[in-house]
């Protein structure tokens, strides 16, 4: 009995967490005993494959985040209010490891591919249906006034969700959504029928997530999805260099002539301009100003998870924000984690990063299989994109967006075991009977 049902909970733990989602997502106290759950599910796997998560290249970044996250826990001021980052951190983390096991069940990354822009089109969905659209072009006035304003009053996004908030998570999705839909055309030309569907069901997502990202108007987003697009292509292609090379000539030279006849107020203009939903760049570097100096405050623990949004201006006013406004972050990602976790959660952060960028590049560089270099390459772009965004906006760790992120990094970190085991010659798991075969292979 007691394997029939640690066999069930193992085998479906990915969607076990993924039907749970809101639960995570939108915790409250009432629904505190949900977080029992989490270890439920690794005491199964432990039970069943012998080990209580996959291991792969950044776990140990991932513990010391943990150990931070716990840290911050017991000296955060306000624990009720902290919660439901702490929570959504760890529900992040459980979709990251259960995302890497259910992908070394298969034979290729394709499965893992396709979940993971499938939960991009997901987002990009409900985007469609919940987000508080903010008009800063006029030329797409018409279209969002159409749009459905169907989901309202969610805990922590009761007018809808932030544009700039949803564009930095759907931005990373892009390059695997290209590289999907590429793969997927070359198998309908070549007569497969499952290629055909899979090609219809990418370019859809791609479509999606598109318009998504144009209707949404952060222009952060679009910088570094541009940066990074052509980032990858340059690697990907080396006669696309030297475009490449042309392209930021010709940028640095219409910016010579176009900043004498008004670019530089322009660009001031747009510095100090204010729509509703939308912070400045001014703003921006105030709340980066008084970041900084409440991690000189706190650097060894920083303030406490989601504590930076009630002490913001406490010491020293803010210019830019009514008093007691809710200014929700940084808008800085490495200046958030350092707020939420001090210094040593920022060394982790960026030791992931760097962990999860080295592990893809040699993937891409090594793997025999061109498909798993291409995959590793638009994994790797989709967190560089994301990364680089980070330094105009953030995503905290443990908003609700952040497991996105988590699911992108499980991708890549899928891609890299896989291909480590095919190069050893060693057997993917569905192919293991259970713990014993399983513990040998690690």
């Amino acid at each position: 009995m007691l394997d029939r049902i640690t066999g069930w909970l193992s085998a479906g733990e990915l969607a076990i967490l993924l039907m749970a989602a809101p639960l995570f997502l939108f915790i409250r106290p009432s629904l505190a005993p949900v977080i029992i759950l989490l270890p439920i599910l690794w005491l199964a796997r432990r039970y069943c494959r012998g080990h209580f998560v996959p291991r792969t290249p950044i776990d140990w970044s991932i513990l010391g985040l943990m150990t931070m996250a716990l840290l911050s826990s017991l000296l955060t001021p306000d624990f009720s209010f902290s919660f439901r980052k702490i929570i959504g951190m760890v529900y992040g983390i459980a979709v990251f490891y259960a995302i890497v096991e259910w992908g070394q069940r298969h034979r290729t990354i394709v499965p893992t591919e396709v979940l993971v822009v499938g939960l991009g089109c997901g987002a990009a969905f409900l985007a469609l249906l919940g987000t508080e659209w903010v008009i800063k072009l006029p030329v797409l006035d018409q279209v969002i006034s159409k749009l459905p304003e169907v989901i309202r009053g969610m805990p922590g996004a009761e007018a809808g969700f932030n544009p700039n908030q949803v564009s930095g998570a759907l931005i990373m999705f892009v390059p695997v959504q290209v590289v999907l839909l590429w793969d997927t055309v070359s198998r309908a030309r070549a007569g497969g029928k499952r290629g055909l569907w899979l090609s219809m069901g990418a370019g859809l997502a791609l479509a999606l997530t598109s318009s998504v990202l144009l209707i949404a108007q952060s222009r952060a987003s679009w910088a570094a999805l541009l940066l990074g697009l052509l980032g990858m292509s340059a690697l990907a292609f080396k006669r696309f260099r030297i475009f490449l090379g042309l392209i930021l000539v010709m940028a640095a030279v219409m910016f010579a002539i176009l900043w004498p006849l008004g670019a530089g107020p322009w660009l001031a203009e747009q510095a100090w301009m204010v729509s509703p939903g939308e912070t400045s760049w001014a703003a921006r570097v105030e709340l980066w100003t008084h970041g900084l100096w409440t991690i000189a405050d706190f650097p060894l623990t920083g303030t406490g998870m989601n504590i930076f949004r009630r002490v913001a201006g406490s010491s020293f006013p803010l210019y830019h924000f009514e008093y007691g406004q809710d200014i929700g972050h940084s808008h800085h990602a490495y200046i958030q984690v350092a707020l939420d976790l001090g210094l040593p959660g920022l060394i982790f952060y960026l030791a992931l990063l760097f962990g999860i960028f080295v592990s893809g590049l040699q993937t891409y560089r090594g793997s025999g299989t061109r498909y798993t270099r291409h995959v590793a390459l638009a994994g790797v772009i989709g967190i560089v994109i994301h990364s680089l965004w980070g330094f105009a906006d953030a995503i905290a760790l443990g908003a609700k967006q952040s497991f996105l992120w988590w699911s992108m990094l499980a991708l890549v970190a899928t891609v890299v075991i896989q291909d480590r085991r095919a190069g050893k010659g060693q057997p993917t798991v569905q192919n293991l009977p259970e713990m014993h075969q399983d513990q040998s292979i690690r």
